[in-house]
């Protein structure tokens, strides 16, 4: 599909994003805006991805734009100041110099003279050190918050940031199936295969298919699988029957996607086979109500319903999905309190972890939009409602 080609806004892309973020600020009656979290940034900059901000590796980043004036400013420290260039970014560029006594102070002192009045600031992100920076170098300005607003501005994406993350889900599966076909063959026999291999193969291939950023990554075998993340101990091999998952999540110039893949290492049995359908029972429940108009709890809900009814068991520690976006998590959360009412335009995240034979547990995490006529499957690059049995060979790369 051409429209799969294009991984990146387009110039209107950008431009239909700019006025829907422009009218809901002016609803609110919010014409200052000053953002640090990365997410906000690429958001409301449409499309600018600075790496490593959450990591804190890298010194401060904040984006301001202001509505009246039309003036829209990067702040960022010399070492950075390419990347907007490169990413085609049409606004103002404000370097900084560390001069100051911590990184904090030296952004707001280059800021001070380019903001006064009221300014909304992303509150989550937004570090007490780095509000008491500003607050001192700009006495004269008020700072409220604006999380919420962004928040509602995210819950419903443009068809272009639909299409974005698209792709990043074809990258993401292309990048999972490419890990499979290198460890096919390799994992069971006489030297076997590293476990650590198995998610370094998806990182590299989901870079290859033009990812431009890995996240999270966590790969359990067995009985380690009963935690949600764990470490890898590095001298672990596959071993057979038993059911291995990767957690991973990636994102395609700034939109994220979260996956959560299970197979099985090794000849299949009853046992194993269906534990695997009693997981894609309980996430049919969960895509049932997936529909315009339910309530995110209600999903939940459902999903509670049929493990009664079914007598499958879930694990309850965790929702069982969240929005996607310009961050791993958004809304809305697929939890009991959550009652955000579900509407067209939103992209979630669904995975539903319930047990093995070994109380380990199984999720196949897949990405939905929600449209008029029901859920539209993001993450098609191939179906795995069925378990996949790592047992073969396999000479391609995916």
């Amino acid at each position: 599909m051409s429209r799969m080609n294009d991984i990146s806004f387009s110039e209107p892309e950008k431009q239909e994003l700019a006025e829907k973020i422009s009218g809901k600020l002016s609803e609110g009656n919010i014409d200052k805006v000053l953002v640090f979290g990365s997410s906000n940034i690429t958001y409301l900059t449409c499309g600018v991805v600075f790496p490593y901000m959450d990591q804190k590796i890298v010194h401060p980043v904040a984006f301001y734009m202001c509505l009246k004036t039309g003036r829209r400013i990067l702040i960022c420290t010399f070492d950075l100041s390419d990347i907007p260039k490169q990413m085609n970014w049409d606004g103002e560029v404000l370097i900084y110099a560390l001069t100051e006594r911590t990184p904090e102070l030296s952004l707001a002192a280059a800021l001070s003279p380019h903001i006064e009045g009221q300014v909304a600031i992303d509150e989550k992100y937004t570090s007490n050190v780095q509000l008491k920076a500003l607050k001192d170098c700009s006495p004269d300005t008020s700072f409220i918050g604006v999380d919420e607003t962004i928040d509602q501005l995210k819950l419903q994406k443009t068809d272009a940031e639909v299409r974005l993350l698209e792709i990043a889900c074809r990258m993401g599966d292309r990048g999972f199936v490419s890990a499979l076909n290198h460890t096919e063959g390799a994992a069971l026999d006489a030297l076997s295969y590293p476990v650590w291999e198995y998610a370094e193969r998806f990182r590299v291939h989901a870079g290859e298919f033009g990812g431009s950023g890995v996240g999270n990554m966590s790969v359990l075998q067995g009985k380690a699988g009963r935690d949600l993340f764990g470490p890898c101990p590095p001298r672990a091999v596959f071993n057979e029957g038993e059911f291995i998952r990767l957690e991973y999540s990636m994102h395609n110039h700034g939109y994220w996607i979260t996956g959560s893949r299970t197979v099985y290492v090794g000849e299949s049995n009853e046992v194993v086979q269906q534990a695997y359908k009693d997981n894609q029972t309980l996430k049919n429940a969960a895509l049932e109500m997936l529909v315009i108009g339910n309530i995110a709890s209600d999903v939940y809900d459902a999903v509670s319903a049929a493990s009664e009814t079914h007598k499958i068991r879930f694990w309850q520690d965790i929702e069982l999905g969240h929005g996607v976006g310009t961050s791993e998590r958004e809304a809305p959360i697929i939890a009991p309190y959550d009652q955000t009412v579900l509407t067209a335009g939103m992209v979630i995240s669904i995975g539903v972890y319930t047990y093995g034979p070994d109380e380990e547990m199984i999720c196949n995490r897949d990405i939905y939009l929600l449209t008029e006529s029901g859920p539209v499957l993001l993450t098609w690059y191939k179906s795995f409602d069925d378990l996949y049995v790592m047992f073969g060979t396999s000479a391609r790369h995916g």
